[in-house]
């Protein structure tokens, strides 16, 4: 429960959210790193945690949170509920064929007709009209659609009830034993979902005189034995907040030299394991040279940039309301992906959709720009007339030297010095 099968023999796990699970291709591959670069103004990174450990404990699935200051009610006030099925599906769910409608071209919609498909029998044409009828949801919630992960509503924690039976262990790593904490308690977690070694294979002597012997057949690990028998619970997910922060024992050269040997680590003893870790780092606190080290030490590198209300990417947003922060993708990890890759630095904008987070690729609203050059034409069309009736001032005050009449019949002395803007460009889509 909470896997799937990948590509490259690898298995997936959802990251909670259903937009991310998409921009990575699937899910994060078993055995890889993720490195989330904080933002320190919106503070989103704490809801990819939210969403990852949230779908961990709804899978039955180990989890392990290393953090430097960890939730004074605990984890059940910090991670979310599950939505209901009613927000769920309202949220999550499209209108029924919306996809199948041509929503560029719109106007040569009247021009496409469906043609009809032959069906071999009766029983067929009615599998394929229920099959068209249905909704996108039933598909989801019979476990064929994309959208494999739960759906969590943010503004309503889960509470201890919801953590009865889960697995989750929290560890504080604070002060200055932080990172040797972190390093002792990952690597007793990974260690348990380490692939098992190899029997070794049974040697059989064989003799001209007698007939060979049976080898016996290879017992089965013990470990492979108990994972069977877990389930959900062979799968482990590691998430470690904010790692290189003032509260995992301060800055400085050493401070940065342990977090670096700690992603090194890390990312040495999930490889080829039944676990997935998580890290994020507030790359703003570390120097360029470890902050360019950290991103390679992950399999996969996701950044978030702020988002101000006043700068000019958020004015051409469409909604720009709902827009908090910037998701860009630099590195992907290029195994295990059941989906198209992705194309790395592309910029996502995340968005607050009242209970839940959403991604969107970053487009710009046409009519949003054609307002702001409108305003620029606006602001031209002012300048010139003041910059005209300057220069009609100084041409009546100068009009007795010649110096004076000969600077007036152009422009004012500020137009002359810092120039002026081109005659023609009054309408707004002039360049």
């Amino acid at each position: 429960m909470g896997t799937r099968p990948g590509l490259h023999g690898q298995t997936l796990i959802s990251m909670g959210l259903v937009d991310l699970d998409r921009l990575l291709s699937g899910g994060l591959p078993l055995g890889s790193v993720l490195l989330l670069l904080e933002d320190p103004c919106s503070g989103q990174h704490l809801n990819f945690l939210r969403y990852f450990m949230a779908e961990g404990v709804s899978c039955r699935q180990r989890v392990m949170w290393l953090t430097a200051s960890p939730p004074v009610g605990g984890p059940g006030t910090f991670l979310p509920a599950e939505a209901s099925v009613s927000e769920a599906s309202a949220s999550g769910a499209d209108k029924p064929g919306e996809e199948t409608e041509l929503r560029i071209a719109w106007q040569y919609k009247k021009y496409i007709k469906d043609e009809p498909v032959p069906t071999a029998s009766s029983s067929s044409s009615r599998s394929q009209g229920g099959a068209s009828a249905s909704r996108p949801g039933a598909a989801v919630a019979a476990g064929v659609g994309r959208q494999w992960c739960r759906s969590y509503d943010l503004t309503r924690p889960l509470g201890a009830e919801g953590l009865q039976g889960a697995q989750l262990d929290v560890v504080e790593c604070s002060g200055p034993s932080a990172y040797a904490a972190a390093d002792d308690a990952s690597a007793t977690f990974l260690a348990s979902f380490a692939p098992a070694p190899e029997p070794p294979a049974a040697s059989s002597t064989t003799s001209t005189t007698t007939a060979p012997a049976a080898a016996p057949a290879p017992a089965v690990a013990p470990s492979l034995l108990r994972r069977g028998a877990e389930g959900p619970g062979g799968v482990g997910r590691l998430v470690v907040e904010s790692a290189g922060s003032l509260g995992w024992g301060g800055g400085g050269a050493a401070a940065e030299q342990a977090l670096l040997s700690l992603l090194f680590n890390l990312r040495r003893r999930a490889l080829g394991g039944r676990c997935a870790v998580l890290v994020t780092v507030p790359a703003g606190l570390l120097s360029p040279g470890s902050a360019s080290r950290a991103c390679l030490l992950a399999d996969t590198l996701l950044a978030l940039d702020p988002l101000g209300d006043d700068s000019p990417l958020a004015r051409l947003l469409p909604d720009p309301q709902t827009a908090s922060a910037l998701l860009s993708v630099r590195r992907l990890c290029g195994s295990g992906m059941l989906g198209p890759r992705q194309p790395d630095g592309q910029l996502w904008v995340v968005r607050n959709k009242r209970k839940r987070l959403g991604l969107s690729p970053v487009e710009v609203d046409p009519d949003a720009e054609e307002r702001a050059a409108e305003a620029a034409a606006r602001a031209v069309e002012v300048y010139s007339a003041g910059a005209g009736k300057g220069a009609g001032g100084a041409a009546g005050s100068g009009s007795g030297t010649g110096a004076g009449a000969g600077t007036g019949r152009g422009k004012s002395a500020a137009a002359m010095l810092c120039g002026g803007p081109p005659g023609g460009g009054n309408k707004a889509l002039d360049f």
